[in-house]
């Protein structure tokens, strides 16, 4: 079994809508997991971004 844990959150551009979230995987510079994209109340232009790496 997988375990992923938090790496961090950042911003990013693009919009998400209040009460959704968009998840998708992620192999990148801090491994390989998923990402996981929330809505940011205060602007239209950039919203959150977590990732989850593999352990």
């Amino acid at each position: 079994m997988k375990r992923y844990e938090e790496h961090h959150s950042a911003l990013t551009r693009g919009y998400v809508r209040k009460g959704q979230e968009i998840r998708e995987g992620y192999k990148g510079k801090f491994g390989v997991g998923y990402t996981i994209k929330r809505n940011n109340p205060n602007s239209s232009r950039f919203c959150f971004i977590t990732y989850y790496i593999e352990q």
